[in-house]
């Protein structure tokens, strides 16, 4: 063996075809693939023994490859035949016997080859000539060497064919792809040609070069036409299988072509070509007119009846235009559309179907709507109209009843009093069963300390129970948590709901209130809390036990004239647990009495050692330095609550220097010009959250910015009227370091201030924030209790100084009265958000003045700009009575006062 150069370019080939065969089976389920990759196989078999041949020095090695060469020459044109034939879309010409037929004469041929050593059939005189361009094998032709090349010829001439007859067929976009196969295909069969006719040098076979070349320009085709990926298919079998009618008439109306779907639908065949269509159309009187129109594109749909059977057809008419735009005839589509037809009266049918149950629906919602208006409006005017009057019935006989009355009088005005309160319930239950069925009504569940909750529920209900000589009794567990996070205030309505009902019917014996706890599998944050109201009364008789639950419903009618109510009251506290994920339960026995209890799992905070308030306090006292001069900053935007938070500070630390500011911006420029010039660092800041400008929130992270560059840190308190567990987290998320919810009491403040100021006394430090804890839940309780105007607590607050109480009055009322106008103007110009921010301030005065209905009904505004904004002007309205009501009362204390000065 030697180095032969003219077996390069084979071996270079050979790579190429290798990859174009691995690139070919990754479309193995495109048309003609297998074909063409074993043709490209055989290629490749061809021109690696031709390499091997050509590069032997001795006549036996290059016998044994030239053998070994017609392992793929003789199949090449087979395989090139079946893949054209596969290509072309004519598949089905390739049977067994044709199979057969095409790969005899390349299996005979290899035969021959392999046996020619004992015939001359194929070639003789083999030998190793030097009279060529390099040592090669020569031999003589034999008579089967002509057959095979003759068949060689056939094939790929009869393959040029199949694909010219495609590429005349084929839309333009396709035409590509058959081209470049056109091409590669012709390159052998020039070079076969040529061969034959010896114009290659003696020696040199050139066609395993011309095949590699054909595979690769067919590869090139391959990656940039994607040839195999779409498979063109021939137009005739495409024409023939559409299943729309196709008829092509020329410019006489006469028919040119025409596919088997028409036949079916106008009895025309390929036969009548030549005819003209008219002669089929004297069933089709509608066809006519339209199709006298060639130059323009039209459609129509006929129904007709084909076999007996009524068929929908749709008829398109379009105009064929020459190269030159010039009217060339016409073609005429059938499409059988019966189904569709079918469809779409179906589809109308339910439409129409489906417009009447929209309109029918649309006329039950627009009267439900209309319904559920009505309840509301009528619930609101019923609300408005009977809680104005009575809210002043039960303020002014609340006042009367503290002025020099009769016995006879003052009965007569409690009276007057309790039916109102009573009345002003009835009206409650059905606003709070409204809120519910509207779904309208949330929890706030909120930390909650629940051993004074109990004690202010059975305080509430201990007056009715004593005045029919009944027995109140309150069980509680030894381990009863300290803290539990629940909404107390619905907490405490369902158990004063559950005990009022008790006490109502229950002549004689004992009210009994009983809590249980029990532990919670697998959370120990957890409690399981079971509260019982049990009572010796009348008992509930087993066929009304669960009437008793439905709305406005008792267990007869009877008890509904002897006891009186609204039935509501079970029914509202069932609808309050089922929201915490409860139910309310009943054990009973007629005439013994009665068990209502329910079961509720609540996160729990665990007992805390309790401190002793009087000890606290002196504690506090002795802490204090009330000479030193502190510096502290009020950052407060409402007059009346910067005054009280000053007096209050005075009164604890006479000599400190209080700085005052209306808003964010004022505060934190006031800050910094204290910084830049070097006086006096602030000792400590209570900041309001709820300010004009910049809030408390926005102002504490700014703050807190300035002293990262100053290294300092200023103990910061906010102040505010909401008492959230989202607010809290919101402070502390905004640099604060404490905070207290209105009202400001002095003992809160005093808390503050030993927390904060008097740092050396750090064994106090648990103490004082549980001082402050319950200051704070003191507080909120405060908020719920039925008085106009706590005096009491505001001049605790400002140690019984009549003429800051004057001033702070004076200051309070002018304050609620220019809330009050601020709201009424924007809830005219729909400013709901401004309504919510001004009944906030509102909320934050009261508290601080001890104004709790007004503080209670201010944050009932607040919330109903986000639930219910058409119940405002109802509660503007009662809002203004009691602002009338505060009025009444201060001037009388005023007016007291001044007599007892006077004295």
């Amino acid at each position: 063996m030697y180095l032969n150069y003219f077996a390069l370019p084979l071996i270079v080939l050979v790579v190429i075809l290798s990859t174009l065969l691995f690139h070919v089976r990754k479309h193995k389920e495109a048309t003609g693939t297998t074909c063409f990759s074993l043709m490209v196989l055989a290629t490749i078999i061809y021109s690696v023994f031709y390499a091997l041949e050509i590069s032997a020095n001795s006549f036996d090695t290059a016998l044994f490859f030239y053998k070994l060469e017609y392992l793929g020459i003789p199949f090449v044109p087979a395989f090139l035949l079946a893949f054209s034939i596969k290509y072309t879309g004519k598949k089905h010409w390739l049977s067994a016997p044709i199979i057969v037929s095409t790969f005899s004469i390349p299996l005979i041929t290899m035969i021959l080859v392999f046996t020619t050593d004992q015939h001359a059939l194929y070639n003789k005189n083999l030998m190793m000539s030097t009279n060529t361009i390099f040592p090669a094998l020569t031999f003589e032709p034999g008579i089967w060497y002509a057959v095979q090349q003759f068949y060689n010829v056939l094939c790929i001439m009869f393959s040029i064919l199949l694909m010219l007859k495609m590429w005349l067929e084929i839309i333009p976009a396709l035409r590509k792809q058959v081209t470049v196969v056109m091409v590669g295909v012709m390159i052998p069969f020039m070079v076969l040609l040529l061969y034959i006719a010896g114009i290659f040098p003696h020696g040199l076979d050139p066609i395993p070069y011309s095949l590699a070349v054909c595979g690769l320009i067919i590869y090139v085709g391959l990656t940039r036409y994607k040839l195999l990926d779409i498979a063109p298919m021939a137009r005739s079998e495409l024409f023939d299988k559409i299943p729309d009618g196709v008829i092509v008439l020329d410019q006489m109306q006469r028919i040119v072509d025409c596919n088997g779907s028409a036949s079916e639908f106008l009895g025309v065949s390929s036969n009548n070509a030549g005819k003209y269509i008219a002669d089929f159309m004297e069933c089709w009187p509608e066809l006519e007119f339209t199709r006298k129109s060639a130059s323009e594109k039209s459609s129509i749909e006929v129904m007709r009846d084909n076999n007996g059977k009524e068929i929908w057809l749709k008829i398109d008419f379009l105009p064929m235009l020459s190269e030159e735009n010039v009217i060339a005839g016409q073609m005429i589509i059938l499409r059988d559309i019966t189904e569709n037809k079918k469809a779409e009266e179906i589809l109308l049918q339910t439409n129409r179907e489906l417009e009447e149950a929209t309109t029918r629906a649309q006329f039950l919602t627009s009267q439900a709507e209309t319904a559920n208006r009505a309840k509301s409006e009528f619930l609101a005017n019923m609300s408005h109209e009977i809680r104005t009057p009575l809210n002043g019935i039960i303020g002014f006989s609340d006042i009367l009843m503290q002025t020099d009355l009769s016995d006879t009088q003052k009965h007569y005005m409690q009276t007057v009093y309790t039916s109102a309160n009573s009345l002003l319930d009835i009206i409650n239950d059905v606003l709070d069963f409204s809120k519910i069925e509207a779904g309208k009504l949330e929890l706030n569940p909120e930390r909650t300390e629940i051993a004074e909750l109990l004690g202010l529920i059975t305080d509430i209900v201990k007056y009715r129970v004593q005045e029919k000589g009944l027995d109140l009794k309150l069980t509680v567990p030894e381990d009863l948590p300290h803290h539990v996070i629940v909404d107390h205030l619905r907490l405490r309505q369902i158990l004063v709901n559950l005990l009022i009902n008790a006490i109502k019917f229950t002549e004689y014996g004992e009210i009994e209130l009983k809590v249980e706890t029990k532990p919670v599998i697998d959370n120990e944050n957890e409690k399981e809390f079971i509260f019982s109201v049990r009572d010796t009364g009348i008992g509930i008789g087993e066929e009304n036990r669960e009437r008793i639950f439905d709305s406005f419903s008792q267990a007869d009618g009877s008890i509904t004239r002897k006891y009186g109510g609204t039935g509501l009251g079970l029914t509202i506290s069932n609808s309050l647990l089922e929201i915490m994920g409860s139910k309310l339960e009943l054990e009973s026995i007629l005439g013994k009495g009665s068990t209502f209890y329910f079961k509720v799992k609540l996160a729990v905070e665990h007992a805390e050692k309790k401190t002793d308030m009087n000890e606290s306090s002196q504690n506090i006292d002795r802490s204090c330095d009330r000479d030193k001069k502190y510096t502290i900053l009020v950052v407060e935007d409402n007059d009346t609550n910067m005054e009280l938070a000053c007096i209050i500070i005075s009164g604890f630390l006479p000599e400190a220097d209080i700085l005052k500011a209306e808003n964010g911006t004022e505060a934190v420029r006031l800050f910094l010009n204290r910084k830049k010039k070097g006086q006096k660092e602030i000792d400590l800041i209570f900041m309001d959250i709820q300010m004009p400008d910049m809030n408390g929130h926005d102002a504490s992270v700014m703050i807190r910015d300035i002293e990262k560059e100053i290294d300092g840190h200023v103990p910061i308190v906010a102040l505010t009227a909401s008492a959230f567990n989202r607010e809290r987290e919101l402070c502390f998320q905004s640099g604060m370091d404490d905070y207290i919810t209105k009202p400001v009491v002095s003992d809160v403040i005093q808390s503050i201030l030993n927390k904060w100021l008097y740092s050396e006394n750090t064994g106090n430090t648990v103490e004082i924030n549980n001082i402050t804890d319950s200051m704070n839940d003191s507080a909120s309780e405060n908020e719920t209790q039925n008085i106009h105007f706590d005096k009491v607590r505001l001049m605790s607050n400002i140690a019984g100084d009549d003429e800051t109480y004057k001033k702070l009055s004076t200051m309070a009322l002018r304050s609620v009265t220019s809330n009050l106008e601020e709201m009424i103007h924007k809830y005219t110009s729909q400013d709901f958000h401004g309504v919510k921010e001004t009944a906030h301030r509102m909320k934050g005065v009261s508290l601080n003045m001890g104004f709790n209905i007004l503080a209670t009904m201010a944050k009932e505004l607040e919330d109903s700009v986000e639930n219910s904004v058409e119940s405002i002007p109802e509660m503007l309205d009662i809002i203004e009575n009691e602002i009338e009501l505060i009025d009444f009362e201060i001037k009388k204390h005023i007016k007291v006062s001044e007599c007892d000065t006077m004295i």
